[in-house]
């Protein structure tokens, strides 16, 4: 078959020849006075030709939507092989994109479910299955598939119908011998009555949870979770493992954790990946969690979707899952919209991971986050920077580039202090911050307009912050700004009180905080989405007494007894 353009248009016209050249450019939007040279296209044998007519007519512009309507449903009435079928596909797309303003387009959908040409009449099945249901739509199908004599007929129409959903829907459906349909049928039914998760449930032995985070904070979920956790450990890089007794509640209460999932136990891959993902979430301990922590309406299937750890949607494989879980269980509905669970399956080496990921319930950890501004830290990483900064029941803390106020609110949820500050330059993100630290019932919180490396707030023990890296504010000079906010902050610290911050080009700022008297205390690297900062606590050091003699620094001064008089280390 020809690809060229010129072997496309064989031998038209010239004219024929460079419309064919022109809606092969994705970015041509013709004239409504081509329309009838764009539908001559679709008599073509060339089906790329056709294609790209297609998508040609409906670029013109929406103005004429009932002028090309009405042409293409006159021109379906009469055409013949292939240009019938084609056009009857235009039609169904044409009132799919809401460009049918008399409902011609549909009203030639509904008749084309009778026609001889069997490409037509399944055109117009899989067209009705994508608008809107009405009951004309609706009764027009489920006769039409009453009425099929041809097995792929009425595959397309239980299709179009399972998509449409309704009682006629499952009427016909409900028995699952038409596979996809089917499923579609069960989604549609389990969406009406959807299921949630009950945070004050508990399973009835021990489970191992993992918690999720940022790739760095490892360490910082294991403090948070602290004694109230039985055996937390290192799993992989963002997953840190613990044993959960009691309800869920507990496990999803944690900041500093993104989410959190069940690990089932892994085992050896067979041959087809959508079996064994079935059995995974077929197996008796997959079905005891998710009945333990799962409320559904009696008779209600619980929903859960799939997440492929290695990206992709390998929908062959999706669908396959759905339809072998129809037949193992009534129990479980695979629907990848709006689900109660998330399986997240690995698959990458020769055994199969499969995790439960609760997803059915309101996380109200970050209610208060309705104001956000740009660059607004993520909460998960404002809990970390607030829990590894040290504490005290007379803190004033300080966060100079508050932006909508997360490191000040979660620095309050971690116990008392005397004093909260916060400066930012940028006044709405000073608005976003004041209504957030109301929202969340934070009080002896200030906030005003200022800037970092100028405002200078009095007593400061700790400075609590994360500052702009350059990718959405401040870019091409932060480094600068941070270099010059780390000696501010040294001058603005009381001694013993502590910088805690995340940077992305740490060592040049290491350098500076260490002129300033700053002590590097604490330092790893965090994951920020697709670049990496260091968390870092830096503590001011005590001031040591000096001499100065001839305008020229002496070592430290000698104490009555000879000896070097030495600072705190």
């Amino acid at each position: 078959m020809p690809t060229s353009k010129q072997g496309r248009a064989g031998g038209a016209s010239d004219a024929a020849a460079d419309l064919i050249g022109r809606v092969a450019d994705a970015g041509f939007t013709p004239s409504v006075r081509l329309l009838d040279a764009l539908l001559d296209l679709l008599r073509r044998d060339d089906e790329g030709v056709a294609k790209d007519a297609e998508r040609a007519v409906l670029r013109v512009e929406a103005q004429y939507a009932g002028r090309v309507v009405d042409e293409t449903v006159s021109r379906a009435r009469t055409a013949e092989r292939p240009a019938r079928g084609r056009l009857t596909q235009l039609a169904g797309r044409l009132a799919h994109e809401g460009r049918d303003p008399s409902g011609a387009a549909r009203a030639w959908l509904v008749e084309a479910l009778a026609d001889a040409d069997p490409k037509t009449r399944r055109a117009a099945a899989r067209a009705l299955g994508k608008l809107e249901r009405t009951e004309e739509t609706e009764a027009a199908l489920a006769g039409a598939f009453d009425r099929a004599a041809h097995e792929d007929d009425r595959r397309v129409l239980a299709l179009a119908l399972g998509k449409l959903g309704g009682g006629a829907a499952e009427t016909r459906l409900a028995g699952g011998a038409h596979g996809k349909a089917s499923v579609i049928v069960d989604r549609e039914r389990a969406r009406r009555s959807p299921g949630s998760i009950v945070p004050s449930r508990a399973h009835d032995r021990p489970l191992e949870v993992w918690f999720h985070t940022r790739s760095g904070l490892e360490d910082v979920v294991k403090d948070e979770l602290g004694a109230a956790f039985a055996k937390p450990r290192f799993v992989a890089p963002g997953i840190v493992a613990a044993e959960l007794t009691g309800p869920l509640a507990r496990a999803l209460a944690v900041r500093t954790a993104a989410h959190v999932g069940f690990p089932l136990a892994p085992f050896d891959k067979g041959e087809d990946l959508a079996e064994d993902i079935v059995r995974a979430v077929c197996s008796p301990s997959a079905l005891a969690i998710l009945r333990a922590f799962t409320s559904t309406p009696e008779g209600a299937a619980i929903r859960f979707r799939i997440e492929l750890a290695r990206g992709g949607h390998r929908r062959a494989v999706a669908w396959r899952v759905a339809e072998l879980v129809r037949s193992e269980t009534r129990e479980l509905v695979n629907d990848p919209k709006a689900s109660t669970w998330e399986v997240h399956v690995d698959d990458a080496g020769p055994r199969l991971r499969v995790e439960l990921v609760p997803r059915g319930y309101d996380d109200d950890r970050f209610a208060w986050r309705e104001d956000v501004v740009a660059a607004s830290s993520h909460p998960t990483i404002a809990a970390a920077l607030a829990r590894v900064a040290p504490r005290s029941d007379d803190d004033v803390v300080w966060d100079p580039f508050a932006g909508a106020g997360a490191e000040l609110i979660e620095r309050a949820r971690l116990g008392p202090y005397a004093r909260l500050v916060g400066t930012d330059v940028d006044p709405r993100a000073v608005l976003a911050a004041r209504a957030n630290l109301a929202r969340a019932g934070v009080a002896g919180a200030v906030v005003e307009e200022g800037d970092a490396v100028a405002v200078a707030p009095e007593g400061v023990t700790a400075i609590v912050t994360n500052p702009p890296m350059g990718r959405r504010v401040q870019r091409g000079a932060h480094v600068d700004l941070l270099e010059r906010f780390v000696a501010h902050a040294a001058r603005v610290l009381v001694p013993g009180g502590a910088l805690v911050w995340l940077v992305p080009e740490p060592r040049r700022v290491r350098e500076r905080a260490a002129a300033a008297g700053l002590e590097l205390t604490r330092a790893f690297s965090v994951d920020m989405g697709g670049f990496s900062a260091e968390l870092a606590v830096y503590v001011k050091r005590a001031e040591r007494r000096r001499r100065i003699v001839r305008g020229e620094e002496r070592g430290p001064a000698r104490r009555p007894d000879g000896r070097r008089e030495r600072g705190p280390r």
